[in-house]
């Protein structure tokens, strides 16, 4: 069979590339001396650029645009908002009863990881506490004599406190934070059959600003700062009576590490005094 004779298969193979190169050529001279194939080649091309613009989708109109942002962004928000439900529900267990401490949940899941901690705000104290938590040292009192011994040898404080199960206060050990007298106190957080370390660092002696910095949070009357120290979510807090609180945790987030402080005693008991 001549070329002229197979012209309708070849004209769309060689329009799709599907001739291998022997084949291609030998149509391409032929086209060269034959004008009827090369007009069917040609007719078949122009054929074939009107279905592919056919085929081409029209431009969207800018309200048609507007509307598939507002659909995104909607689906964006309900994401993030999933994603703050499961970082509750990590640490829900450990939420006090009663509606202040579930108004003050709420309040601070809105506030929380909208605006990272700035790790350049995190100031010389606050670095200097957490990385006390790096510090194998030993613990000089352990158990339920943690409480007593802090009072007598530190100050006249009692150790955050976490009334729900799998939390528990290890222990403490003396310490010294930017020449300020301190206290480290480690909790071991159980979650099933995950184990890991919390730390609180009490320092004695603070000024109101001294471990501010990173982003603050409103609780209540109270204001609690969330920082970034070198990759390490921290929560500082200054009472009333010049007590600075450290807590830090590496296996939490910024959010899960301040649900859990909020869960403690600790706002509460500073209304009335340490």
């Amino acid at each position: 069979m001549s070329l002229c004779q197979s012209i309708d298969t070849l004209a769309m193979a060689f329009l799709d590339d599907e001739l291998v190169v022997e084949e291609r050529r030998e149509l391409e001279l032929h086209l060269l001396t034959c004008a009827t194939c090369r007009h069917h080649v040609d007719s078949e091309r122009a054929e074939l650029q009107l279905v592919r613009k056919a085929l081409v989708a029209p431009p969207a109109s800018d309200l048609l645009k507007a509307r598939l942002a507002g659909v995104l962004d909607r689906e964006d928000r309900d994401a993030a908002r999933a994603g703050r439900r499961r970082s509750l529900a990590f640490v829900g267990q450990w939420l006090l009863p009663g509606a202040a401490t579930l108004v003050a949940a709420a309040a601070i899941l809105m506030f929380v990881m909208v605006r990272p901690p700035d790790p350049a705000a995190v100031g010389s104290v606050t670095q200097d506490a957490v990385r006390q938590q790096t510090r194998s040292m030993p613990l000089e009192v352990q158990g339920a004599s943690t409480g007593p011994w802090l009072r007598e040898h530190f100050a006249p404080v009692e150790p955050p406190q976490f009334t729900e199960p799998g939390i528990d206060l290890v222990g403490a050990r003396l310490t010294s934070v930017a020449g300020h007298e301190a206290a480290l106190l480690k909790y071991r957080v159980s979650i099933g059959t995950n184990q890991f370390t919390l730390t609180a660092v009490l320092i004695d002696g603070m000024r109101r600003d001294g471990l501010s910095g990173g982003q603050a949070i409103k609780v209540g009357d109270r204001t609690l700062h969330v920082h970034n120290a070198n990759g390490t979510p921290a929560i500082t807090y200054v009472d009333e009576h010049g007590m600075g609180y450290t807590f830090a945790a590496e296996r939490l987030s910024p959010q899960e590490l301040l649900e859990l402080v909020v869960s403690s005693d600790l706002i509460g008991r500073a209304q009335q005094g340490r």
